[in-house]
């Protein structure tokens, strides 16, 4: 019996989809020959009038398929495609292939995973399954119960730790990224910033794009930053950063043209090497937020520099190093009226 031909995905699955009695039907499986078996069987049972899938049918995989196809064709950007892509294969397997309409413990489902990843993953991962059901299916999920776990607070340097940083990758590898992420920039910034948006005579550099990537793993430049915010105006401050700028003899293109992972990894090594906390790409630009308490920078300028949207992530960076400025002083005062060990001598 002739069925379409099943396309393959990025996830590795193979889909196509079938139109019976005016109702578009998806059918996807591990193997373009699965897939066109059972989408034959279903034409077949179609015919003879024993069958005909009703949305309430569809698995939670083939409404995300559904959904994800829907937000492609509507324009969406492609790494948030991409992020839909990992949830439909690794997010909710126990119940992926399930029909919506079963008796899904959601609770459960959402328990599995939110056990070993972050909240804000988990959050991210709910939202989309919660929105492709009610879009597709009309169907409202129940609501969940987060998984409260202790917070861990993001390695990031201090002042006199940044210094030493500084230091440590003079005119090594990687010291323009590592240095434009101590300037609050965010790694795809880096990866997007090119060089006619570093000006030199005035010191300073306009963030106007990224570089993402989209589902197929490879990286793609949005002529957009994350938010109205993050497009801004970034002074040159650190002079090892213009030093390095204008050292580089072909000022075109790319100013960072290399892998964002060997960035990650370089600033990881220089932190080992200095017996810092490894800090990641993210924790240098969280470093940025501690230079500007230590140095009583307001709020409201930090956010501007680093094209913060949300108070909240460089109020909790200033609420942490309170709590470590308080209890140095308080570890002062105790010292000032501990008796002194006289000389055993």
């Amino acid at each position: 019996m002739k069925v379409p031909e099943p396309r393959k995905l990025s996830s590795g699955t193979w889909f196509l989809q079938l139109r019976l009695g005016g109702v578009s039907i998806p059918v996807s499986a591990a193997t373009a020959k699965e897939c066109k078996r059972q989408a034959a069987l279903i034409k077949a049972e179609h015919m003879a009038g024993r069958r005909r899938q009703t949305r309430s049918e569809l698995t939670l995989r083939e409404v995300c398929q559904k959904y994800i196809s829907r937000k492609e064709k509507a324009g969406a950007s492609p790494e948030t495609i991409r992020g839909y892509d990992v949830i439909l294969r690794n997010r909710f397997q126990a119940v992926m292939d399930q029909p919506v309409s079963s008796k899904i413990d959601w609770q459960k489902a959402y328990d599995a995973d939110a056990a070993t990843l972050k909240p804000k993953t988990m959050m991210n991962t709910w939202g989309f399954i919660r929105t492709a059901c009610r879009v597709e299916l009309g169907l409202e999920l129940p609501e969940i119960t987060p998984l409260v776990r202790d917070r861990t607070e993001h390695a990031f340097l201090d002042p006199d730790q940044i210094k030493a940083f500084i230091a440590e990758i003079h005119g090594g590898p990687q010291e323009i990224a590592l240095l434009l992420l101590l300037h609050s920039c965010r790694s795809s910034e880096v990866q997007g910033l090119t060089w006619d948006n570093v000006d030199l005579k005035n010191n300073r550099i306009h963030i106007t794009q990224t570089m993402v990537r989209g589902k197929d793993g490879k990286r793609v430049t949005k002529d957009r930053t994350k938010t109205e915010e993050s497009d801004r105006f970034i002074p040159i401050f650190i002079p090892e950063l213009k030093e390095a700028l204008e050292a580089v003899e072909d000022k075109t293109g790319r100013v960072v043209p290399y892998n964002p992972n060997s960035v990650y990894h370089q600033a990881n090594v220089v932190c080992r090497r200095l017996g810092f906390p490894e800090v990641g790409q993210h924790g240098l630009r969280h470093s940025f937020a501690s230079l500007c308490y230590s140095l009583e920078v307001p709020l409201r300028i930090t956010m501007k520099l680093g094209g913060w949207k949300n108070e909240k992530v460089v109020s909790d960076i200033y609420t942490h190093l309170d709590k470590v400025h308080v209890g140095q002083q308080i570890a002062k005062l105790e010292q000032f009226f501990t008796p002194k060990k006289e000389n055993a001598n």
